[in-house]
């Protein structure tokens, strides 16, 4: 039985109500196929387009789940910096994994931006963490270089995540 991602969507939006269910919900979507990849992207073009940030969470962490690869580059891009959804913490994790020298500027705006790219953090700073390992996986002059400039902030929870590597 092929996977519909049309009829999975309504599936999941009965299920939206109940958030411990639609958790486990998504945790159906299959893994890794790409099977899925033109319909998401259609999605969240269609999403970038019109700013539209309702259920854009859900969309990305389905191409998550579908399976990143760099079609997805030009995507993130368009949202990294946007100031239209306050989902910069998510697509931070995103391009880590992409590890993409393009992004370093973008990461290190949001490092060092608290308002808006990182409004939700608390006192650990997710976010920011967030793109030191993503400057350490990367692990180019460029990203180390940015690293250097954070340590010098004296930044505690960047001292903590620079702690992790040795």
């Amino acid at each position: 039985m092929k996977f519909d991602l049309h009829t999975f969507l309504r599936k999941y939006a009965a299920k939206k109500s109940d958030p411990f269910a639609a958790s486990k919900f998504l945790e159906t979507f299959p893994l890794g196929s790409k099977a899925h990849k033109q319909e998401l992207q259609d999605i969240i073009d269609k999403k970038i387009e019109s700013k539209d940030s309702n259920d854009l969470d859900l969309y990305l962490s389905l191409a998550w789940r579908d399976g990143l690869d760099e079609s997805y580059k030009p995507i993130f891009k368009q949202l990294v910096l946007a100031t239209w959804h306050d989902y910069h913490e998510d697509i931070v994790d995103y391009i880590r994994d992409l590890k993409d020298e393009s992004f370093v500027e973008d990461l290190y705006k949001i490092a060092t931006t608290e308002f808006p790219y990182r409004k939700y953090d608390d006192e650990n700073e997710s976010t920011l963490r967030k793109c030191v390992h993503a400057f350490k996986e990367l692990n180019s002059t460029l990203s180390l270089e940015k690293i250097r400039l954070l340590e010098a902030t004296e930044n505690m929870n960047v001292k903590y995540v620079l702690e992790m590597y040795h």
